[in-house]
């Protein structure tokens, strides 16, 4: 079982799904957003100046409108459209024109180059990713919501209102602080001005703001929330752990994975994951875990048996006699360590008698 906490195994939790409902549950969300993604309405490959336009007998408000692929050209959504969501991917150097009603007031854009998107309605949310010189043109700075973006170099922001002048929101300052993941930033016009901020996570996984967090907090209380990370990190393992549980094991790993992403020196996550690699038969990555997690807490009678585990299973046989030696003398009423030892013990002597012969 992978560990709870550092001197602990996994708790049972009474009412936890079964698992049968939980795999019930994963596969009807895939099944869900595959049948989304085929629904969407597909504007690609328009190309070298051509201009295509998304009419309302295109696309109903149930559907997203998905432009991918096009170069050089211009996409127009209609002001007749009614649509559920707008995604702009994988575009170079267009213009993407939103005049219709977008449901869930949301559009994303990502690794596009050199696109503009113009707003001639209002949009809540535009999320960027991964893009290059995107610039959103607002008929109105009425029309606005938030700009969140990510891992993205030249975006700005102009508003038809107010003149041509764009504003750039990315910059060199925008990142304060080392709150161990991407950095992600949130664009609003607070107080009558574009205010650029940085995101942060709550312990509750709640996108919010330093800002925000001090308004809401106190400068006191808000200097102790600011790195979310560790508790982020629990939160991670605790879904890893209920992965392992239900046997994905892929999974699991996933979690303890994004869980070091927040935490390095969690040594539970690093133990946790070795065991999944050891089921999984990827031993070297198993032995690296273990080798980490003894880094952090040597006297960690997990990390010493699995590390002995993942040697026997490298056929590293006296290396692994070894671990378990040493697991024993921080555990020595450890039964499974116990059995183990006398199992590479026996490998050790074969493979002894065995260069004799």
């Amino acid at each position: 079982m992978p560990d709870a906490a550092p001197a602990n195994d996994a708790e049972t939790r009474s009412n936890a799904p079964a698992n049968g409902d939980k795999t019930t549950e994963t596969i009807a969300i895939a099944r869900a957003l595959a049948r989304e993604k085929a629904s969407r309405f597909v504007v690609g490959d328009v190309v070298d100046g051509s201009h295509a336009r998304v009419r309302a007998s295109d696309c109903d408000a149930k559907r997203a409108i998905h432009v991918v692929g096009c170069k050089d050209s211009r996409v127009t959504i209609d002001a007749s459209v009614e649509c559920a969501k707008v995604f702009v991917e994988r575009c170079e150097g267009c213009e993407i024109v939103v005049a219709g009603r977008v449901l869930s007031e949301h559009l994303e854009i990502w690794d596009c180059v050199r696109c503009e998107v113009r707003y001639e309605s209002a949009l809540g949310t535009t999320q960027i990713d991964q893009c290059r010189g995107v610039r959103l043109k607002y008929a109105v700075r009425a029309f606005m919501g938030a700009v969140v973006f990510a891992t993205s170099v030249g975006v700005d922001v102009a508003f038809g209102d107010f003149g041509s002048d764009a504003q750039r929101l990315d910059s060199e300052d925008l990142a304060p602080g080392d709150h161990r993941e991407i950095p992600q930033f949130i664009t609003r016009v607070i107080d009558g001005d574009l205010l650029t901020e940085r995101l942060i996570r709550g312990k509750d996984e709640y996108p919010t703001t330093e800002r925000e967090l001090r308004d809401s907090l106190g400068d006191a209380l808000a200097a102790e929330h600011l790195d979310t990370a560790p508790a982020r990190a629990e939160l991670r393992k605790d879904k890893g752990n209920a992965a392992f549980k239900d046997g994905n094991y892929s999974q699991a790993v996933l979690h303890y994975t994004e869980a070091l992403d927040l935490d390095a020196s969690h040594v539970v996550a690093l133990c946790n994951r070795a065991q999944c690699f050891l089921k999984l038969g990827e031993h070297d990555k198993a032995l690296a875990d273990a080798d980490a997690a003894l880094s952090v807490k040597p006297d960690y009678v997990k990390a010493h048996f699995r590390r002995g585990l993942a040697l026997h299973a490298l056929k590293r046989f006296t290396d692994a006699v070894l671990a378990f030696e040493r697991t024993l003398s921080v555990d020595p009423k450890n039964i499974q360590a116990k059995d183990a030892l006398r199992v590479a013990e026996y490998a050790v002597d074969k493979a002894r008698r065995a260069s004799r012969s």
